[in-house]
């Protein structure tokens, strides 16, 4: 409900004066005649300039079920997607709260604005206060173009091909402690019924851990460990946490006002206490784990003194952003995997047998990064999961060209500019369930992905990772972290739908990224491949 508070008292903030005045000398009438007309006005704005539109609920926009905790940003998105105005259109106006904004429809133009024409949609919406909130503003997803250029420029070629298969000894440790994590849980019975998430999540966050910390978080020997208690309080809503999310998702141009910080007090506190801590250790002792404290480490070494990476709070903000992206993503995806292979016996017996087979071929039934990553099925199995679950439901990009974007071409020849400052929305989870695309949209089906279906797939209709310069940067390693969850995972467990099994997936509707509502339990049986 507090969402709900601020969403009515912010929509109201444009006539805030008036509703003063007019309150004072007790026109009640009045008050709600001027409320009325500028709602009116303020939701005409696309009719006015002959843009099809979705109709917009009274000073809520077309956000009222995400404000009221009726459902999440991607199945938001996903409804204004489908709405009957946008049907055959290349995009449709729509109003995110009080933002005039686009959400585009048509891949043809979706690959303009996030590839073609990067340039003029290089930054996104959402705004921090990039004075005070150090550590949220400089991170790769919410920093404006020029910090986040030079930061990708540093950066992306340690999370290339190369980089990625050095990282993956760590990965294959943190796989062990898994089994070794659900031997434990199993405690000599034949089957165990777990809440699957909370499975994923231990793994997740002891792999980001290592990776962007090179610190053993031992989650999964101890679920109350302080790395897993910090992942768990950076996602709680508090109300101070609430507003500053508000703000700085609807209300960008006030975060300098409220002072909003992406994280909470504490975890800015332990991520400055574990980057201090770890880079001093390891310039002291020298040690090498081809993780990202070797980056940083390496960057400190080769950059001038004016480079970003001098900045306060510059590694903080990218392990920070890390570890909260990170566990949250790939522990979702590989939960949703584990429940559609609940779900479809017959795929998850393929899948095993491959994995069977890889495992009896190699010397010491132990998988290298390439034989992994090679696996033709279990890439499928993900890539279909990604389709069906995208992490990132939702894109959003700024127009920020000073003239504005010419979108006449693709609004039925009729002439209309994009203004400067609009916000434009991309529903992947749209897209991704859209039959126009996909037939049987809804069906969990990895032969979408075979070698032969690949070739047939509409350009910029398949998502899970954005496109263009600012998609996500880890991809390669997201996808190897999920895979190896999977192996450690299926090579001795069957899984199976228990009494408490989702009979349908639900999202959490509290959820920034697509998540599993009130958990997902399944039945894990000992079947050794």
């Amino acid at each position: 409900m507090i969402i709900v508070v601020f969403a009515l008292f912010a929509a109201a903030l444009g006539v805030g004066c008036l509703l003063a005045v007019t309150a004072v000398g007790g026109g009640c009438l009045l008050v709600l005649g001027i409320a009325w007309l500028w709602q009116h006005r303020h939701f005409g704005h696309w009719r006015r300039l002959g843009v099809p539109c979705v109709p917009a609920a009274p000073f809520v926009g077309n956000v009222w079920r995400l404000l009221r905790g009726a459902c999440c940003f991607g199945d938001q998105f996903r409804e204004l997607y489908e709405s009957k105005e946008a049907a055959g259109r290349a995009f449709v106006g729509i109003h995110v709260l009080h933002n005039h904004a686009l959400l585009l429809r048509d891949p043809a133009l979706i690959k303009r604005v996030m590839v073609e024409d990067f340039a003029q949609f290089s930054s996104r919406f959402e705004t921090t206060d990039s004075t005070r909130d150090t550590m949220g503003s400089q991170n790769l997803f919410f920093s404006k173009y020029e910090t986040w250029r030079q930061t990708h420029k540093l950066f992306a070629p340690f999370f290339a091909a190369g980089k990625v298969r050095q990282m993956y000894g760590l990965l294959e440790h943190i796989g062990q402690r898994l089994e070794e994590h659900m031997e434990r849980q199993l405690g000599g019975r034949d089957s165990m019924e777990l809440e699957v998430k909370q499975l994923c999540a231990l793994f997740t966050t002891d792999i980001i851990a290592s990776l962007a910390f090179g610190i053993e978080a031992r989650s999964l020997q101890n679920p109350e460990a302080e790395f897993r208690r910090m992942c768990i309080e950076v996602n709680d809503p508090r109300p101070k946490r609430l507003l500053h999310l508000f703000t700085m998702f609807f209300f960008p141009r006030l975060a300098h006002r409220v002072r909003t910080h992406l994280y909470s007090e504490e975890y800015e506190r332990f991520m400055r206490k574990s980057m201090d801590y770890v880079l001093t250790q390891r310039a002291t002792s020298g040690e090498k784990r081809h993780d990202l404290i070797d980056i940083f480490l390496q960057l400190q070494r080769t950059e001038s003194a004016d480079s970003i990476i001098h900045r306060p709070d510059f590694f903080a903000a990218q392990a920070a952003f890390l570890l909260l992206a990170g566990f949250d993503t790939s522990s979702s995806t590989i939960t949703f995997a584990l429940y559609e292979l609940a779900k479809n016996a017959t795929i998850q017996h393929r899948l095993r047998t491959e994995l069977r087979s890889a495992l009896h071929s190699s010397q010491d039934r132990q998988l290298g990064c390439d034989s992994v990553s090679g696996l033709p099925y279990l890439r499928q199995v993900v890539d279909e999961v990604l389709r069906l679950y995208p992490p990132t439901a939702f894109l959003d990009r700024c127009c920020n060209s000073s003239a504005g974007y010419d979108l006449s071409p693709w609004n039925g020849g009729s002439p209309f500019t994009l203004r400067a400052g609009t916000p434009v929305y991309i529903s992947v989870l749209g897209l991704h369930r859209d039959a126009q695309y996909w037939p049987s949209p809804e069906v969990f089906d990895p032969e979408r992905f075979s070698a032969e279906q690949r070739q047939q797939h509409h350009p910029m209709t398949y998502l899970p990772f954005g496109a263009g310069p600012r998609g996500c940067i880890g991809t390669l390693l997201g996808q190897l972290e999920i895979k190896v969850g999977l192996l450690h995972i299926l090579r001795h467990f069957r899984v199976e739908l228990c009494e408490r099994s989702l009979p349908q997936m639900r999202f959490d509707p509290k959820s920034f990224v697509l998540t599993a509502h009130n958990g997902t339990y399944l039945r894990f049986v000992r079947s050794p491949l």
